[in-house]
């Protein structure tokens, strides 16, 4: 109780113990703030002309959009750098934990991890 008395003091007959106690403002929001609205989600076409465009899917893929990709152009011109971008896609895609699959036989599709692919079975 001495080891209180010290620490709080030690209120003698007719002393007031009752100590001032600074009182603050406090600003109220008028306004209750909404949760933000996410980031839209875009569905972009490009045509894959060769394996510098895969940065650009990559990027788009990062940003969360849906890549439609027209691989005519680099088919008729290089079937081992289409190959190899495919492939580079392929990684980029399952990496964030999109997916990539074939439309036709000239346009394939690249999507973000939130967005899976139903393959139709043959």
């Amino acid at each position: 109780m001495k080891a209180l008395k010290r620490v709080f003091g030690s209120s003698k007959a007719g002393e007031d113990t009752i100590s001032e106690v600074p009182v603050m403002e406090v600003e109220t929001a008028s306004t209750i703030r909404a949760p933000s609205e996410p980031e839209p989600i875009y569905v972009k076409s490009m045509e894959l002309r060769s394996l510098v465009d895969v940065q650009e899917v990559a990027d788009e893929l990062r940003n969360g959009n849906i890549m439609i990709l027209d691989i005519s152009t680099l088919m008729n011109q290089d079937q081992e750098e289409l190959k190899r971008a495919i492939d580079q896609i392929r990684g980029i895609s399952q990496a964030i934990g999109g997916n990539i699959g074939r439309l036709t036989e000239s346009k394939v599709i690249a999507t973000p991890r939130f967005v899976n692919i139903q393959f139709r079975k043959a």
